[in-house]
């Protein structure tokens, strides 16, 4: 996981293309896939949050115009959420 901090964005960048046939449009109606399944089965035992895999629709029904970007070709999944501009 990489976070970039710019003056007009944040992007979040995760190695990784989207699994199987999952699509952005799909993420943005609330369709879950884990990436990593043997990561996913210890969550419940090492984390007391237990929300897993509803964090970016929980953002996006906070801020819709947050943007997903699944880079096949670089086998990386980009969020790019916007930020307001200061004058």
């Amino acid at each position: 996981m990489k976070l970039f901090v710019f003056e007009n964005r944040v992007e979040i960048i995760s190695p990784g293309k989207l699994p199987n046939s999952l699509t952005e449009e799909q993420i943005k109606k609330g369709v879950r896939s884990t990436r990593n399944n043997i990561i996913a089965s210890h969550a419940p035992d090492l984390l007391e949050y237990r929300g897993a895999g509803s964090g970016i629709l929980r953002a996006l029904q906070g801020y819709p115009d947050i943007e997903l970007i699944n880079e096949q070709d670089n086998e990386r999944f980009i969020v790019r959420i916007k930020r307001p501009v200061r004058k």
